[in-house]
């Protein structure tokens, strides 16, 4: 007991010394800008949606900045056929701007409201496709991680429609989105 005490207390004040010794320069740069993963890049122009013009709703292709000094990205809209049926997959991408570690347990399900009516859509939890899992692990300063959320609706019935991803809040025409 004692001694896994003292390897514990060792260990801790290896990784202060460590933190310590590292300044804001040996940290590399957060980025605001997505990347997207090389599997889904493409030679297409980006298509611009509407943008919004309430303070603190973004346009859907734009980088929101979160109460917590964290930025999203929606990366893509897509369709999908997903093992619980036809449904809608929206990839996000998750930066941690801050000069802190974030811990993925604080991602919660994105929500998306749809149509005139406002009709939420119901989520598709597919671990086994790498829907709904969230963030894994956590964020260190300057990293990023994407995650896939994917919806009981299609890329076409999201005009208007609003994602709520946390804090950040995107809104207009995900129809036609295209990055």
């Amino acid at each position: 007991m004692r001694v896994a005490r003292s390897i514990a207390v060792v260990a801790a004040a290896v990784v202060a010394v460590g933190l310590a010794a590292c300044s804001s320069n040996d940290r590399p740069a957060a980025q605001s800008t997505p990347i997207l993963p090389s599997a889904t890049q493409s030679q297409a122009q980006p298509v611009a949606s509407t943008t919004s013009s309430a303070p603190g709703v973004y346009a859907p292709m734009d980088t929101g900045k979160s109460r917590s000094g964290l930025e999203a990205s929606i990366l893509a809209v897509d369709d999908a056929n997903t093992r619980y049926g036809p449904g809608t997959v929206i990839t996000f991408q998750v930066v941690n701007t801050t000069g802190a570690v974030w811990e993925g347990y604080n991602w919660s399900t994105p929500s998306v409201v749809y149509g005139p009516a406002g009709t939420p859509a119901e989520t598709i939890t597919s671990l086994s496709e790498g829907y709904g899992a969230g963030v894994q692990g956590s964020i260190p300063p300057g990293s990023r991680q994407t995650v896939k959320h994917a919806y009981k609706v299609s890329k076409a019935e999201l005009t208007p429609a609003v994602v709520t991803a946390g804090s950040v809040i995107w809104q207009g025409d995900f129809s036609t989105f295209k990055r």
